[in-house]
């Protein structure tokens, strides 16, 4: 009988999952898009609707769809479950019951337009995923075109909205964006127009002539009339406070909240900013052991000046950057099978692309949106800027956004037919909305990415001062993240101060500086999920590493991390420790602690210190970083 009933309860479980994220794509073309799932919608509508009826029916369905699961299955019921539906269970009613909490609180998609994203970053965005080689396609994609005017409108409703009820982001989020419109609509909106034109058969032709008549006319219109909206009306009343706690009338929740739902921690904003300082401390210990390796005794900032200053360290232009890029991802492929079973790696490839000129200049230096079954994962790199690009830090960026960073997670988690649909995907836009939407388990994904970026020494990379400094500048980078994102938003700090701080601490040049805190301003939380992120890869590892003794294999580490798909970090623990009391079971377990590991073996004997974690009880225990 008991068997009986989990396959029935186990059956409600999988529909309920799979209806749940089959609405969400056929209510979201653009999201189904972004995740390459476009024919695997019901639904025939073209663009995403953004009206306040909307968000409020989303959050109906959810409340609905949360009663129908709960009413259905039991805590008795989910103890028949296999372990791995056990956690699909738990992962799908956290995301449902956060939807609801969140999204009943707070109301952050009335901030919907900044620097970063809006309908003049995100519909060009679209319209590349958009094949037009069918009539049905070209058909879908002038039914999106005919939306675009319908969404603005919808959008500078949300804004006015935002306007009554003080919900706005900063007036510095929206630097830029006007001037973005501006151009756009000078240009008659060519952005769409291009993509219509790549068509010249005589049987496209009427198809050609209504796209291009919609884009010149109503689209470019559409977007005139919301640029002025912002100029006039919006831009002027937004709010001059630039913090989280003083800029919501509901400031100091929404940003603890915002800090839950990215780190998946209850983490206060004073524990994270005082890690960040401890970990910036730290860094800078091993920056100045790098510095006199390359002959600047005693003189960390004029080392960081030489960096960010000498021509050596530019790319001669965005082509040869590109090219860079795919030198060092062809150099690093081979070395991966020193840390990863055959079996983990995915088949998915990748590109690397310049990132759009429409919004480089607003975009950071490189990033990464996963590829599906029409399109390869992207390494976006930025090309803007270029004599501000530094060559240095090309490494820790390539294990990062591509492999074994973002690319690899990415793909292995879409590849694993054994994780639920909602498991296998996940997305990564509207970071605005945070936390009022479903999860993007910031914490785990970008704290791969993170950890990813140290794994360079046991690869072969890191081997001049400059890419040593290189990729510690990027680290101290996620770790003044921790100081400065608490500092503006919680503790009182200005822009400028958080400016300061990150030219003293990073090698950054100024550029990049200011776009990150103009970023931290826009997106209140999602930078601090980094580094705590990558300390819980880095504990659980060297947990795994002394535990295990000589039976400690990194592949089988790394394989039981990427094998879930994105959870929370509570739920990684308990999974490594899982596989810890699994091996120590299966296999004779030699004992000792990290230090008596094979040193050819070990990822931590690899490495050299400049200190000791603050949040180490064991000596190299935790975040060790490459001298």
């Amino acid at each position: 009988m008991k068997a009986e009933v989990k396959a029935d309860k186990l059956s409600v479980l999988r529909a309920e999952m799979e209806a749940t994220f089959q609405w969400r794509i056929d209510t979201d073309p653009e999201l189904a898009a972004s995740l390459a799932l476009l024919q695997q919608r019901r639904s025939k509508h073209a663009i995403d609707p953004r009206s306040l009826k909307s968000f409020q029916s989303r959050l109906s369905w959810v409340k609905a769809a949360l009663d129908r699961i709960n009413n259905a299955i039991s805590p008795e019921d989910v103890d028949t479950f296999d372990s791995n539906d056990r956690l699909s269970y738990l992962l799908y009613i956290s995301q449902l019951e956060d939807y609801v909490k969140y999204t009943s609180k707070h109301k952050a998609y009335l901030c919907c337009v900044n620097r970063l994203e809006g309908p003049q970053t995100d519909l060009p965005l679209y319209s590349k995923y958009l094949p037009i080689n069918t009539n049905e396609q070209r058909e879908f994609f002038k039914q999106f075109l005919k939306g675009i005017p319908v969404q603005l409108s919808e959008v500078t409703e949300l804004l006015k909205e935002g306007l009554n009820q003080g919900r706005t982001p900063p007036s510095c989020s929206l630097d830029g964006v006007s001037g973005q419109i501006r151009k756009m609509v000078e240009n008659k909106c060519d952005v769409f127009f291009t993509k219509v034109t790549t068509l010249t058969d005589d049987a496209t032709a009427v198809w050609r002539e209504d796209c291009i008549n919609i884009i010149q006319n109503e689209i470019t219109e559409a977007f005139a009339t919301f640029v002025e909206f912002l100029d006039k009306e919006y831009t002027p009343n937004l709010r001059t406070e630039i913090s989280a706690y003083d800029g919501y009338p509901d400031g100091k929740e929404y940003y603890k909240d915002c800090l839950e739902f990215h780190t998946t921690t209850t983490m206060s904003p004073e524990e994270i900013h005082q890690l960040g300082l401890d970990e910036v401390e730290r860094i800078k210990e091993a920056m100045e052991q790098v510095a006199r390796e390359d002959g600047f005794e005693n003189r960390l900032d004029a080392y960081m000046e030489y960096l960010r200053t000498d021509e050596k360290f530019a790319p001669k232009s965005g082509e040869a950057l590109c090219a860079h890029y795919r030198d060092l991802t062809g150099r690093i492929a081979p070395a991966l099978l020193k840390l990863f079973h055959t079996a983990t790696l995915p088949r998915s490839p990748f590109q690397i692309v310049e990132t759009p000129e429409a919004h480089a200049s607003m975009a950071p230096a490189a990033y990464y949106l996963a590829g599906g079954d029409d399109r390869p994962g992207t390494f976006y790199v930025n090309t803007s800027e270029l004599p501000t690009r530094r060559l240095y830090e090309c490494e820790s960026l390539a294990l990062h956004e591509a492999i074994p960073g973002h690319h690899t997670q990415a793909a292995v988690q879409i590849e694993n037919a054994g994780l639920p649909t909602f498991r296998r995907y996940c997305e990564d836009r509207r970071y605005f909305e945070a936390p009022c939407r479903f999860p993007f388990y910031t914490g785990y994904i970008e704290g791969w990415g993170l950890y990813s970026e140290t794994l360079g020494s046991e690869l072969g990379l890191y081997q001049s001062p400059s890419d040593k400094m290189g990729q510690l500048s990027m680290e101290a980078l996620r770790s003044c993240r921790l100081v400065v994102d608490t500092g503006m938003h919680a503790l009182g700090w200005s822009a400028d101060k958080a400016l300061q701080y990150m030219l003293e601490n990073t090698a950054m040049g100024e550029h990049d500086a200011r776009t990150e805190v103009s970023r931290y301003l826009t997106w209140p939380g999602q930078a601090t999920a980094y580094k705590v992120g990558e300390r819980t890869f880095f504990r659980l590892r060297a947990n795994a590493n002394s535990s295990l003794g000589d039976a400690f294999d990194p592949r089988d580490f790394h394989d039981v991390c990427l094998q879930c798909g994105p959870v929370p970090l509570k739920i990684l623990e308990q999974l490594v420790d899982e596989y810890i009391a699994e091996k120590k079971s299966t296999v004779e377990v030699t004992g000792g602690s990290i230090e008596n590991t094979d040193v050819t073996e070990s990822f931590l004997d690899e490495m050299t210190f400049a200190n000791w974690c603050k949040c180490c009880t064991v000596p190299n225990a935790c975040q060790l970083q490459a001298a």
